[in-house]
């Protein structure tokens, strides 16, 4: 069903631009297996879970396959949207999984502390990606990221970020792809306390005033 995924992505990317890796080896390794290097992770969370900024469907449509959980796909593409929704219905996932066009910080209004777990794969600077999951994620729950090369500062503004929205990192790791296909690290932040604010901020405040200087 993985490669059934893949397969529905590289047909409707010649329509529809979700992806500039096209050939279907480096595309296995750049979006199946960069969506699994979480699942670690992923599978010590519980819940329903939510991926921020999922474009094709990576990494929650792989997640949903492998974990049988259910999940909430959001970009605010919409036609990226329209286009999971198609993928959903074509691989019979559409019981588990539904899709939003919402921005974070509007869906978090009616839906908060609704997930065990958040994932996001690079969408954002890692300051931003805290401040959207807080508000959704239930106590404990895990906020999991990849990135590429992680820069010290950004690294250091996720961490003050999170201290200000009540999670702290519980893990980073480093992970480098097969085939050269780059670098990536792996992190996870755990809510464990009350946020100093309040959360969600209005959209667009996160990009506009970050909460760490």
């Amino acid at each position: 069903m993985l490669l059934q995924h893949l397969d529905l992505v590289l047909k409707k990317n010649e329509v529809l631009n979700l992806t500039r890796i096209t050939e279907p080896n480096k595309a296995i390794d750049l979006h199946i297996l960069d969506s699994l290097l979480i699942y670690p992770r992923f599978s010590e969370t519980s819940g329903t879970f939510i991926d921020i900024g999922t474009g094709a469907g990576y990494p929650g449509i792989p997640l949903a396959i492998m974990s049988g959980r259910n999940g909430v796909l959001m970009d605010s593409v919409s036609k990226k949207i329209t286009a999971c929704e198609e993928f959903i219905d074509a691989l019979g996932l559409h019981k588990r999984l539904e899709c939003t066009n919402e921005r974070a910080e509007a869906y978090a209004l009616t839906h908060k502390k609704a997930f065990g777990a958040v994932v996001a794969r690079a969408v954002a600077p890692l300051g931003i990606l805290i401040e959207y999951a807080s508000p959704l994620l239930s106590d404990h729950g895990a906020l999991i990221v990849t990135k590429g090369r992680l820069s010290d500062e950004e690294c250091s503004q996720g961490n003050k970020t999170a201290d200000i929205c009540g999670m702290e990192i519980v893990s980073r790791e480093t992970i480098e792809l097969p085939s050269d296909g780059g670098h990536r690290e792996i992190l996870e932040y755990r809510k464990t306390k009350v946020p100093k604010v309040d959360l969600p901020r209005p959209i667009g405040e996160a990009k506009k005033h970050p909460l760490a200087h």
